[in-house]
């Protein structure tokens, strides 16, 4: 339970929100503060409709039809010039080949803040609810919170948008300039020309050969924006189930939010503020002392420090104090980054109040969704195929070892189909962890090693019921790659060291592959496995250096090794390793490291049958625990790190850590998808032909 983030609200409310209280204005729709950052997607500006703006595609003049909404506006010069007004504009002249016109690019100040009522809807509680791979991560992240994004990209579209507003508020200028290849370009003025146009407005300054756009008014959207973000986020939290609402104690909550929002809506008035604006008659101060006392009378505590320091802002605005415009805006800014983190508590305890009831009932929501999305009679070719094949691999093998059974070992045919189901899954998941799909499709586009768990990556070759755990199959790959890479260079160390067969007492003890692995990674400073992908030409070129680095490192500790030998005694500087021991791991590194060689399906499939085991062990037998989605696995049924593969030893923490993440999601999956597995239509076709 959060109890410093844990909005004022009574404990025994749900936290789902309701549009029924106040009637808002519609909002812009921009990027989503638990999205990746975004620009503000607004409606593009076509200038097909001036017969005297020439763009560089003609084809483009025909099959573009003029926006009506969008016109182009210029206006005749005048003598008056404030800022950098350029005096040789010349409105005759053509305009010469530019770029189409965009107000989606990132140089251009949005027309509505990054917080608006669009962006905080998506915290609320019916999306939650609505969002599966939302719910699915939940099940892997006990403490799955959201986050106010903090990437540059969008830290740089607000400030470029506040200090837009800042700029209108000081001297009116709503204009941004641009060279002909929409770059952008010192300042030129033109409100000289005209009063703020309704519409977006280009001017083209010949001399200079740049180009103006003049954008619409910020300040009124803002004010009209701010009031509706407030009344939204202090609005009432309503139910969708009784299990979590007092009816008598949500109307009580409506009726004095319902007059608190008629109050601030009486003191605040967009058009009124903005006549005192025009006329610098504006007095902020009262205004946010009243929105202060209903902000503290809803946030949690923990923000009532910001919110004192946003109405000192606001009070060193009054008359008389020696506040500026921009201390004005700066206030605003700062409340609606409260309000933004405010709804953020809101969702956060919504979250975590219902996360019993959403692990409860994950395996019947996300197997509805699923049908939702595939729809009626939707082809499950890929998935059929990808447990079939695991069946007949398990059906050759015959025997799986399993230490926690009397005969310490699972014979496959005798099972029941359940099982046999059951055992085919894992088997499955855990062969597309170490060989995914490959195809043109796939392997250009998405590479497998720099996806993070928060991606929802689009795998067209994977198994359609994996779609939700996407991007974590691509992370359990690229961690089985590097085992595997890893694998071999501590091979590559031991055949170096045992290459001269003049000393057959010489040994390689387990300290020195430990301190040769942590090496391996400090030199490599990303991904080993990536030497068995086919990358671009400057990223095969980079692994090949680091690669080279790490084969002289080994060559290095193997020459080490062999001279402390036969010295008796540790080596105290490093030794250069011979030229021929050089050669031999360098020729070694070129033959074996890459993709599908030999030696790396070989000590691949030896580490996966290994991790197989280990999974089956954390995993099997228990129909009831794979129900019990949100319940921990007991990582002490795991195999010990002596039941390893000789060789494997110094690999034993990889390999525990990789098995018991695949164990975890298969232990989800099948919670979710094994009564689909088990309709007779779908298990007669992958045991058909077993």
């Amino acid at each position: 339970m959060l109890v410093d983030n844990a909005p004022r609200q009574p404990p025994s409310s749900p936290w789902i929100s309701t549009d029924v209280v106040w009637p808002s204005e519609p909002s812009p729709t921009p990027d989503s503060p638990t999205a990746t950052e975004r620009a503000h997607k607004r409606p593009r500006v076509d200038t097909d409709n001036l017969p005297s703006f020439k763009t560089h595609r003609r084809s483009a003049r025909t099959s573009t039809p003029a926006s009506p909404l969008t016109p182009w506006r210029s206006f005749r010069k005048t003598d008056s010039r404030p800022l950098n007004i350029d005096p040789h504009i010349d409105n005759n002249s053509p305009l010469p080949v530019h770029p189409p016109v965009d107000l989606s690019s990132p140089h251009i100040p949005s027309m509505h803040p990054l917080i608006n009522r669009q962006t905080l809807k998506e915290l609320d509680l019916d999306s939650i609810l609505r969002n599966p791979q939302l719910r699915h991560d939940l099940l892997f992240d006990a403490g799955l919170q959201f986050r106010p994004t903090s990437g540059r990209r969008k830290r740089d579209l607000s400030d470029k948008y506040w200090r837009a507003v800042a700029q209108e508020l000081e001297n009116g200028c709503t204009c941004v300039s641009f060279d002909l290849q929409w770059k952008p370009h010192d300042l030129f003025c033109v409100c000289s020309q005209g009063p703020i146009p309704e519409v977006p407005s280009l001017t083209y300054c010949s001399p200079r050969r740049a180009l103006t756009l003049r954008m619409p008014s910020r300040i009124r959207p803002l004010l009209i924006e701010f009031l509706e973000v407030l009344l939204f986020v202090i609005q009432p939290l309503t139910s969708i189930c009784g299990t979590y609402a007092n009816p008598a104690t949500l109307q009580t909550q409506i009726e004095q939010h319902a007059a608190q929002a008629a109050h601030l809506r009486s003191l605040f008035d967009p058009e009124l503020i903005q006549q005192e604006l025009r006329h610098e008659l504006f007095d902020p101060s009262g205004l946010f002392i009243v929105i202060g006392q209903t902000l503290k009378s809803h946030c949690a505590p923990m923000r009532d420090r910001a919110v004192d320091a946003m109405v000192e802002a606001a009070k060193a605005c009054a008359p008389g104090c020696r506040g500026t415009k921009a201390d004005a805006v700066k206030a605003v800014r700062v409340c609606l980054d409260i309000l933004e983190l405010m709804k953020l508590d809101i969702a956060n305890h919504q979250l975590q109040t219902l996360r019993p009831f959403l692990i409860e009932t994950a395996g019947q929501y996300e197997l509805k969704a699923f049908k939702g999305r595939k729809g009626a009679g939707a082809s499950l070719d890929l998935t059929r195929k990808w447990i079939r094949t695991a069946s007949h691999h398990l059906v050759s093998s015959h025997t799986i070892p399993h230490p926690s059974l009397p005969s310490t070992s699972i014979i496959y045919p005798h099972l029941p189909q359940t099982q046999q189901i059951y055992l085919s899954v894992l088997k499955a998941l855990t062969d597309l962890v170490f060989d995914p799909p490959s195809g043109p499709s796939h392997a250009s586009q998405v590479p497998l090693l720099r996806v993070s768990k928060s991606t929802i990556p689009y795998l067209p070759l994977y198994p359609e019921t994996t779609y939700l755990d996407g991007a974590r199959l691509l992370v359990l790959s690229g961690e089985a790659a590097d085992a595997t890479a890893m694998y071999m260079f501590l091979l590559l160390f031991r055949q170096l060291v045992f290459s001269d067969p003049t000393d057959p007492t010489l040994k390689v003890s387990e300290p020195q592959l430990v301190s040769l692995k942590k090496e391996i990674r400090d030199i490599s400073s990303s991904h080993l496995g990536h030497c068995f992908n086919q990358g671009s030409d400057n990223d095969n070129e980079k692994w090949a250096k680091i690669r080279q680095d790490i084969v002289l490192q080994i060559a290095m500790r193997a020459k080490e090794t062999s001279q402390s030998r036969l010295d008796s005694q540790p080596a105290s500087l490093a030794s250069a390793p011979d030229e021929r021991m050089l050669k031999l791991a360098e020729r070694w590194s070129d033959s074996n490291m890459r993709p599908n060689s030999p030696l790396s399906i070989m000590l691949r499939n030896r580490i996966r049958d290994v991790v197989f085991n280990q999974v089956v062990a954390l995993t099997f037998p228990s129909r009831d625990s794979v129900m019990s989605l949100g319940k921990p696995l007991d990582s002490a049924s795991a195999a010990p790190p002596s039941a390893l593969a000789s060789g494997m030893e110094p690999l034993a923490d990889e390999i525990r850590l990789l098995s018991e993440r695949l164990s975890r999601l298969a232990h989800i999956h099948l919670g979710v998808y094994l009564p689909l597995y088990e309709q007779e239509d779908f298990s007669s076709s992958i045991f058909s032909s077993s």
